[in-house]
């Protein structure tokens, strides 16, 4: 017997990677085993009164758990809710129960904290995927919301459901975890096909914006080097040639990705004669939601004069934000990409057409 996993698992990672719920490396501030263990049994059991409570109250057997990086802001919360509510509505997912988590224990923390939202509780994967077995769900499936097939989703497929058909805290039945079925659905551009459909989607939202000598660009996140561990930043370079077939007055760049920073793409720009005295420059983040980098590295909401929209004015173009969320007056569009159904519909292919993670076959 073997196990074939339908994505290729990267060994390391799992080796690399903490298990628990912290998934942002050392920001979690319990410091001591008793605080750490009082907590992890708090959180259990609000997940599990939330699980046990709605499979008891509708009945299915299926469970389905999205799972994005998180946030601490408004609007970015409006997003996930959409998200949420896209889902329960879809009748491809009306046999499932759905449940949401985060991934990065930095915005569980500061969400509790009520940073910029009112304070709300969230939680890792772990406690919904544990909570989830203990009412033995016959078929479970977990949709990543992150953008490419980077850090955070290769800690979501690696090691939180790893763990879980591991059984890491010994109390799931040995028989449920044989027979209990497991799916992961990528993240948006979990394959190069993504990309050209993506590409599609945003040419079809954002052509009249980067019009004449108007040109728009695309905010990622990226993984620095040392992080890039499924390549996952390949899909921002693939992503901007993609567009830039369509329209070459689109670009993409990041936060994180070496090579591929906001000097980058201004090189870049000026490579391609993109450089123009009074033209207009329109921004939007390309992450589920409108967060703290759309907000501050963007849009210098928090952090003036070191924001994308400020250099942009510094080098001659139109690029303005009045602070409102509108974008009648907004060369900032603060909107996430979970905010257009277009691409909501891309995740839940991916949801969709899943493949059983730890299907066993026979030798040949």
């Amino acid at each position: 017997m073997k196990n074939k996993i339908n994505y290729l698992l990267m060994a390391f990672m799992a080796m690399a990677l903490t298990t628990g719920f912290i998934a942002c490396g050392s920001d979690d501030d319990d410091n001591n085993t008793s605080t750490q263990q009082s907590n992890f049994e708090k959180y259990m059991s609000a997940v599990e009164t939330q699980v046990k409570n709605k499979k008891a109250s509708k009945g299915n057997k299926k469970a389905l758990l999205l799972a994005a990086f998180g946030s601490t802001w408004e609007n970015a919360h409006k997003t996930f809710k959409s998200i949420v509510s896209d889902y329960e509505s879809d009748p491809a997912f009306r046999d499932y129960d759905v449940y949401f988590a985060f991934t990065s224990a930095k915005c569980i923390n500061r969400s509790r904290e009520g940073e910029h939202y009112a304070s709300q509780d969230f939680y890792a994967p772990n406690f919904w995927l544990e909570a989830i077995g203990r009412q033995k769900y016959e078929e479970i499936r977990v949709q990543s919301l992150h953008i490419i097939p980077g850090e955070e989703f290769l800690r979501l497929r690696d090691t939180y459901v790893k763990d879980f058909k591991n059984n890491i805290y010994n109390d799931l039945d040995a028989n449920y975890l044989d027979k209990v079925r497991i799916f992961i659905g990528g993240p948006l551009m979990i394959e190069e096909e993504d990309v050209e459909e993506v590409a599609n989607v945003l040419n079809q939202e954002f052509s009249k914006y980067a019009q004449g000598d108007n040109v728009m660009a695309f905010l990622g996140h990226g993984n620095p080097e040392s992080k890039n561990y499924g390549n996952g930043n390949i899909r921002y370079n693939q992503l901007e040639e993609a567009l830039q077939d369509k329209n070459p007055n689109f670009f993409v760049a990041t936060v994180d990705q070496e090579d591929n920073l906001l000097d980058d793409l201004f090189t870049r720009m000026q490579e391609q004669n993109k450089v123009k005295e009074g033209a207009t420059m329109t921004l939007h983040a390309l992450m589920c939601i409108a967060g703290d980098h759309a907000h501050n590295d963007m849009s210098g909401i928090e952090n003036g004069n070191d924001s994308w929209r400020e250099f942009f004015v510094n080098h001659g173009f139109k690029c303005q934000y009045d602070g409102k969320d509108d974008n009648t007056s907004n060369n900032c569009i603060l909107k996430g990409l979970g905010d257009y159904p277009s691409i909501r519909a891309i995740w839940k292919k991916h949801t969709r057409e899943a493949a059983e993670m730890f299907v066993e076959e026979e030798e040949e």
